[in-house]
C-alpha cells in the first residue's frame, strides 16, 4: 500500500464496533482466506482486520444504497470525492446543512451523493443516520465545534484499503454466499430492540425485522455446518439468547451512543458468539 497513514474508520456510526475490538477478533483465526462482513456499518472491524494483514481478499456489504456507495466512491474515485468536498458547498452551519439534508439524491452524481451523505454523517446529531418510510434522512443538525469533514490523508488510505476488496449493495445471504471454510463472517445486523421504546426508527426503509433476525440465525446455523468461523454481535434479548444460547454467548455491557434522555442511554447488555472453528 502506498498510505501514507493507517486507514480507520472514516464514518461516525451507532453501533460502531470499535469499543468492542478486543471482543471480536480474537474469536477469529490469524490467516483468513477471505472475510465477509455484510453489516459493513462503520466498518470498524474490516479495518483493524485490514491493518494486522489478517485476510487474502475481502467481501463487505450493506442493503443501504447511500452508504455502500460512499464506500464505493472511496474505492473508485477518491479524488472526485476529495474536491467536491472542499468546494466550499459543504459549510459547516445549519441553514447549510437544512439544504443540504432537503436535497433529493435522485439529482446527484454518485460523487456528490456521496459528498452529501459524509457531510451529513459528519454534522448530523451524533452522527446519526435515520431515515423516513419515505427513505428520506431526518436527523436534525448537530452542534460540534469545528467538525473534520474530509479528511483526505485518511480517505485516500482507506481507497488504498479497498481496492482489492469487493463491496457489495445486497442482502446478507447473497453476500456471503460463497463463503467456505478457511473463511471469516462477521455478522453484526441491526440489534434486536431491547424493549418496545428503544428503537430509534430506522436505518433503512424496510428495517429489520425480528423474521430477518430468525433467518439471519438460521443463515449462522448453516456457516457453522459448513465449519466456517463465524461470529455475531448482537443485543442480549429473550429472542436473541433463543437463537443463539447454544453458542454460549458472552453477555458485555455497551454504553448507548444514540442521542436522546439521559436514561436512554444507560449501559445496555450485548453479546458477541462465535462457532464453527476450533482456534
Amino acid at each position: 500500500m502506498t498510505n501514507r497513514t493507517v486507514p480507520h474508520a472514516f464514518l461516525k456510526w451507532c453501533g460502531g464496533k470499535g469499543r468492542m475490538i478486543g471482543h471480536i477478533i480474537p474469536r477469529m483465526p490469524e490467516k483468513i482466506n477471505t472475510y465477509y462482513e455484510p453489516f459493513l456499518g462503520g466498518g470498524a472491524i474490516f479495518f483493524e482486520l485490514a491493518r494486522q494483514k489478517r485476510f487474502d481478499r475481502a467481501v463487505i456489504g450493506e442493503c443501504n444504497d447511500e452508504l455502500i456507495n460512499i464506500y464505493k466512491m472511496i474505492q473508485e474515485d477518491v479524488e472526485g470525492l476529495i474536491l467536491e468536498l472542499k468546494t466550499g458547498d459543504y459549510e459547516y452551519n445549519k441553514p447549510n446543512y437544512l439544504r443540504i439534508r432537503a436535497i433529493n439524491t435522485n439529482t446527484l452524481s454518485d460523487v456528490g451523493r456521496a459528498a452529501r451523505f459524509m457531510y451529513l454523517n459528519k454534522t448530523a446529531f451524533n452522527g446519526l443516520h435515520r431515515v423516513n418510510k419515505k427513505g428520506q434522512f431526518n436527523v436534525p443538525f448537530g452542534k460540534y465545534t469545528n467538525p473534520v469533514i474530509c479528511d483526505e490523508i485518511n480517505l485516500r488510505a482507506v481507497s488504498d484499503i479497498l481496492m482489492n476488496v469487493q463491496v457489495c449493495k445486497s442482502d446478507f445471504e447473497q453476500i456471503i454466499n460463497d463463503a467456505k471454510e478457511g473463511d471469516v463472517v462477521y455478522f453484526d445486523p441491526p440489534y434486536m430492540p431491547v424493549s418496545k421504546t428503544s428503537k430509534f426508527t430506522s436505518y433503512t426503509v424496510d428495517g429489520f425485522t425480528e423474521a430477518d433476525q430468525r433467518r439471519l440465525a438460521a443463515c449462522f446455523d448453516k456457516l457453522v455446518s459448513k465449519n466456517i468461523c463465524t461470529v455475531l454481535s448482537n443485543s442480549y434479548t429473550p429472542l436473541i439468547m433463543e437463537l443463539y444460547g447454544k453458542y454460549k454467548p458472552t453477555e458485555l455491557m455497551g454504553a448507548r451512543v444514540v442521542g436522546g434522555p439521559a436514561s436512554y442511554r444507560k449501559p445496555s447488555a450485548e453479546i458477541v458468539c462465535s462457532a464453527g472453528l476450533k482456534l
